[in-house]
């Protein structure tokens, strides 16, 4: 008698395919489904192989090549709604991932070692789990330079998906003229910025900001510091909350958004 595959393989694959595939464009490359199953081999054989997001937002060629790759996909739709007069998204593709991971470690016990091709450090809670509660080995194959550092630490392991190397040095006041412009045309979650808030749009790669989270941060400190940014601190009667504002007063953030507009209007 043959054994089971499924009861002999010891690896589990696990892709955060928006961030990854998204990280990937910011450096001018595209996802490999085929390659990123080569990477999952390396670790023993595969038990579980899944990829998350809404599939709809993503071109066609992308979910064959992840069927020639063995990569279940979990097609997860982005949830639509209105907020404050505009389309607003939201996705669980995070959550899904989530409990597919968990609902693998409870339910197939011979998997060793758990791959999550992420950078999202929303994942380290997950991750100290594996480690902590159930001795699973983890590694975080995420792209250079859009990977939390955190979770790579809570994880232990790191093996990098190959990208190209990152662009040359980011000028802040490069930064600082797309965080305004982001600023300017999105709406945040909540009717309002926070630094937190702001610090995590900025590192979505869907938003355009170039340069990695550090830098990031360092720009959103100079626009606090040199007063393009204002804060206002709110109590909401639950909690105080400190609200960061555009100061479109500031004579930088005036030159930013008078570009704008000038190169939204029709040539004469």
């Amino acid at each position: 008698m043959f054994d089971n595959p499924a009861d002999v393989a010891d690896v589990a694959l696990f892709i955060d395919l928006e961030n990854i595939r998204y990280s990937l464009h910011h450096l001018g490359a595209e996802v490999e489904p085929v390659k990123l199953m080569d990477k999952a081999r390396r670790y023993g054989k595969i038990a579980v192989a899944k990829a998350y997001a809404d599939f709809s937002e993503h071109p066609d060629w992308l979910r064959r090549q992840m069927d020639v790759a063995g990569i279940d996909v979990r097609d997860v739709p982005l949830r639509r709604f209105q907020s404050n007069g505009s389309e607003r998204f939201k996705s669980s593709a995070d959550l899904h991932m989530l409990m597919d991971i968990m609902e693998t470690v409870l339910d197939r016990p011979n998997v060793s070692t758990y791959i999550m091709m992420t950078g999202d450090g929303d994942f380290i809670r997950v991750v100290t789990w594996l480690r902590n509660r159930y001795r699973r080995k983890v590694v975080i194959a995420g792209i250079p330079g859009s990977t939390s550092r955190d979770l790579i630490a809570a994880a232990g392991h790191e093996d990098p998906i190959d990208a190209p190397p990152p662009p040359g040095p980011i000028d802040e006041a490069e930064l600082i003229m797309r965080i305004v412009r982001m600023m300017h045309e999105r709406q945040p979650p909540l009717g309002f910025w926070t630094v937190k808030m702001l610090h995590q749009w900025t590192n979505d790669p869907r938003n355009g900001i170039p340069g990695t989270s550090s830098l990031h941060y360092d720009a959103i400190g100079a626009m606090l510091r040199d007063g393009l940014l204002r804060q206002l601190v709110v109590d909401t009667g639950e909690r105080t909350v400190t609200r960061t504002y555009l100061n479109e007063e500031n004579e930088v953030v005036q030159e930013i958004i008078d570009e704008m507009d000038a190169a939204r209007q029709p040539a004469l």
